[in-house]
């Protein structure tokens, strides 16, 4: 979730999102056809979910040594590149700020 939660990352899947939105509203035979594949990837999901759960259960430990690893080399590379924790649109960026550019509204 610490990726998630970049700025560049947050503002990229903000305008992904809303782009995808956008397409549903405008063109209802491709929303017909996105709602059906989000309807089947909802019910997989929760499929892979419940029989994975007893794997994921032994698997704990290890997942949680390489979410620590992981999380380290998070810091390493945010140390690194500060540039990650400021907003897009101050290193001229600003298409990935949907929210904030006039071109989305």
């Amino acid at each position: 979730m610490r990726v998630a939660s970049l700025p560049l990352v947050s503002s990229a899947y903000d305008m992904v999102s809303t782009a995808y939105a956008s397409t549903k509203e405008s063109h209802p035979y491709v929303k017909s056809v996105c709602d059906a594949a989000e309807k089947g990837v909802k019910t997989l999901t929760a499929a892979a979910v419940s029989g994975a759960q007893p794997i994921l259960t032994k698997l704990e430990p290890q997942i949680s040594t390489a979410n620590e690893y992981a999380c380290k080399g998070l810091d390493k590379l945010e140390e690194k590149l500060p540039i990650l924790q400021q907003p897009p649109e101050k290193y001229g960026l600003g298409a990935l700020c949907p929210r904030r550019t006039p071109r989305y509204r």
